[in-house]
């Protein structure tokens, strides 16, 4: 009795002593050679950060914010280099082993970084990054039910237009807009009609599909359906109507400069030079109905994806890695994005603020046209998409396509956006 009395002593002064291992006040050493502070985080991490040129200062001072906020990391090595989130994907997959640890990247990214196994899944908080971050921001971060980013910016587009030529009722309906005369040589609307982001939206908002309604499946787009067809003699009748014309941003920005333009689609980087232009007639509302053959009307469903913070899988810092990417992505950090960039918020705290957004009129319709846009699919397929789209917009320009061919059109654009990547 008396030896299993002293067993039983023994066994909980080890088990004592682990747990005073794990949550004391003194350093211990990781089996990486760092030494364990606050909260179980490495005292002396050294982590690698990628960002945009522009982002550079900004990201000095959110670290400089993020170190005051989190004492624990006031030893911590945070360096950065210039790497943009467009360009991520790119520069992580020639060495994940060399790349950042904590990478900004565009959400149409993630399902090729995820499948080379270069995401770390976030499991840190997730429950919280979830409730904090607007339901498509984090569809675009998820991958089978698993979180692989953190929700920073949202991007698409919405409608410009010149309050002395329209009434906020008449920019409801790309039908009123085009009813109206203008003055002679004003153009009443324009698009960069051979752009797929911008014509897509007609045919999602007519319940189309790109790679199925998950946008996962490379095998599935429907664009060519019967919806889809009476879309497409829709953007046809738009191409040849003489009060239409075919704008990219320069073309735009020159037209609103001179007075000769009504209205446009575009995103918030055309805001500053736009608002220039128009001075107190300067209007931002979201992207207008549209009316189809059938009498259908349709709400166009603009595409969009998101800026997303990613931690590398390789990091020998993930703990570390997942609190500075939870950080740079907080409240704090968007509302920062926006004053200095005009970025648009995914935090639902910030969308709710309506003071707050209306001193960027362009955020605030951003942020409302993005409540009804569709995830631009993140899978490798999506390469295939652009050119077949920029092809179709440019034959109904040039009238090689007709309502007589548009399903035949319409059936080899499909195919080629399903064709094996390479393909066409």
């Amino acid at each position: 009795m008396h030896k299993k009395v002293l067993s039983l002593i023994l066994v909980i002064s080890m088990i004592v002593t682990t747990i005073a291992g794990c949550g004391g006040k003194g350093e211990t050493k990781t089996t990486a050679g760092t030494t364990k502070g606050k909260a179980g985080y490495a005292s002396d991490a050294k982590i690698k950060l990628w960002g945009s040129q522009e982002d550079q200062e900004m990201l000095k001072n959110m670290i400089a914010n993020f170190k005051e906020d989190h004492p624990e990391a006031k030893n911590w090595t945070i360096d950065m280099s210039v790497i943009s989130a467009s360009d991520a994907k790119t520069e992580v997959l020639k060495d994940p082993s060399v790349a950042a640890d904590v990478f900004e990247f565009a959400s149409d990214q993630i399902a090729e970084l995820q499948a080379a196994g270069a995401l770390y899944r976030i499991t840190k908080n997730k429950d919280q990054v979830i409730k904090n971050s607007v339901e498509n921001s984090i569809e675009s971060a998820t991958i089978n039910g698993e979180l692989y980013g953190y929700p920073s910016t949202a991007n698409s587009f919405f409608m410009y237009y010149d309050k002395s030529k329209f009434t906020e009722e008449e920019v409801k309906s790309l039908d009123s807009i085009l009813a109206k005369d203008l003055e002679n040589g004003v153009t009443n609307f324009s698009m960069d009609i051979d752009n797929g982001w911008y014509l897509s939206s007609f045919f999602f908002g007519a319940g189309c599909t790109l790679f199925g309604k998950d946008g996962m499946d490379p095998t599935q787009c429907d664009f060519n359906n019967d919806k889809g067809v009476l879309v497409g003699d829709y953007i046809l009748d738009l191409a040849a109507n003489p009060k239409v014309k075919n704008h990219d941003g320069a073309l735009l920005l020159a037209a609103f400069k001179d007075g000769k333009l009504g209205a446009t689609f575009s995103g918030t980087w055309d805001a500053k030079a736009i608002k220039e232009s128009l001075g107190d007639n300067f209007g931002v509302t979201t992207v207008p109905t549209i009316t189809l053959e059938d009498g259908t009307v349709v709400s166009p469903s603009t595409i969009a994806n998101f800026n997303l913070y990613g931690v590398n899988a390789q990091t020998k810092y993930a703990a570390e890695s997942m609190l500075l990417a939870e950080y740079l992505s907080n409240e704090k950090c968007q509302k920062m994005r926006f004053e200095v960039r005009n970025s648009s918020p995914t935090n639902v705290n910030l969308l709710k603020n309506k003071e707050l957004l209306n001193t960027s009129p362009a955020v605030a319709v951003l942020s409302e046209q993005v409540k009804t846009s569709t995830n631009q699919p993140s899978i490798s397929q999506i390469t295939n998409f652009w050119q077949p789209m920029e092809a179709f917009g440019q034959d109904c320009i040039a009238k090689a396509v007709t309502k007589e061919n548009m399903k035949e059109k319409l059936d080899s654009m499909v195919k080629s956006v399903l064709s094996k990547l390479g393909e066409q």
